[in-house]
């Protein structure tokens, strides 16, 4: 289940459509989830030598870690 989207406007795009579930402002994330299909979401800022870890991406998971 290896789903990244990477392209900044298809990320914004697709978490107005998400739920979001937690924000986890030590490392940078937040979860989400799709409703409608049940599909979890992770955003998250993979280039920690940027500025704010730089662009988004999100990458749907098969379970979010507390569960």
């Amino acid at each position: 289940m290896d789903k990244i989207i990477d392209d900044i406007n298809e990320v914004y795009k697709k978490t107005k459509t998400l739920k979001e579930i937690k924000i986890d402002a030590v490392n940078w994330v937040t979860y989400y989830l799709d409703e409608q299909t049940g599909e979890k979401w992770i955003e998250e800022h993979i280039f920690s030598e940027m500025q704010a870890g730089g662009p988004p991406q999100l990458r749907l998971l098969v379970k979010f870690p507390w569960e």
